[in-house]
């Protein structure tokens, strides 16, 4: 296990037990206890814990405070299921395409048993989770202006880094589905993002939570005919089931996860 995975277990028990012990530690994480008492000096110098004899505790006043990297969101179980079903699409020595979003997240935190794959994105929080979840995977951001609200990168680097590539296969958080407008997304710049990278993908994948069909966004990206592959929750209503299934465009929804 690497060390930041590592340390980030030891917070994970902290949170949820308020205490911890160095022999038990030791033995969940698979290392020595000398590894541990390291590990639990980094996170007291960091305010997170105290260390007792034999232990630590956590510092309630830290537990506090919200890492940028947490997800926020009620119901993450939609995201959760959504990126299990995408990354079974993902294949060995496949160069990967991971778009913007929260959905891409989820994606990146599923790849841990894939081997020589290459991620490619411009969301520095699916960057992130991929560094930590799936770490054997190669992570690439592409360069480009930050989106300081969103950490998107975007722009004329953006564009010109993502020319240089051929993607296996393609991931899209859409952010909106209608019969009459199609595929929608919070904004222009990632709307032409999509559209781009559509151009240079073999197979191209539209991830779309339940809640976000019959829904516009701010950009149209394309009509509802524009992806083959729709991934998305079982709850979504069965006029997009039927629509889907008479257009032979694939939908893949939670009850597909064996």
């Amino acid at each position: 296990m690497l060390p930041l995975k590592r340390l980030e277990e030891i917070k994970k028990i902290l949170t949820e037990n308020k205490q911890a012990d160095v022999i038990s530690l030791a033995q969940t994480l698979n290392v020595t206890e000398a590894t541990i008492r390291r590990d639990l000096e980094k996170l007291e110098n960091e305010h997170f814990l105290t260390r007792t004899h034999g232990g630590a505790v956590l510092n309630e006043s830290k537990h506090t405070e919200v890492s940028l990297f947490a997800f926020q969101e009620d119901n993450i179980e939609r995201y959760q299921n959504i990126g299990k079903i995408a990354a079974q699409f993902i294949q060995n020595n496949e160069v990967v395409f991971l778009g913007p979003g929260t959905c891409s997240r989820f994606v990146a935190r599923n790849l841990a048993d894939k081997v020589n794959v290459t991620i490619v994105t411009t969301d520095v929080m699916a960057a992130h989770d991929c560094s930590l979840y799936s770490p054997n995977a190669t992570v690439i951001l592409t360069g480009g202006n930050l989106n300081p609200t969103t950490l998107e990168l975007y722009g004329q680097t953006t564009d010109h880094f993502l020319e240089t590539f051929y993607f296996s296969t393609s991931f899209f958080d859409i952010d909106g589905i209608t019969m009459a407008r199609g595929y929608s997304v919070s904004s222009l710049n990632k709307a032409f993002l999509t559209q781009n990278v559509l151009k240079v993908s073999k197979k191209s994948f539209a991830l779309c939570p339940y809640d976000r069909f019959d829904v516009e966004s701010y950009a149209t990206v394309g009509d509802i005919n524009l992806f083959e592959s729709v991934i998305t929750n079982e709850r979504v209503a069965d006029s997009f089931k039927e629509y889907y299934f008479q257009h032979q465009i694939q939908l893949f929804a939670t009850f597909n996860i064996l």
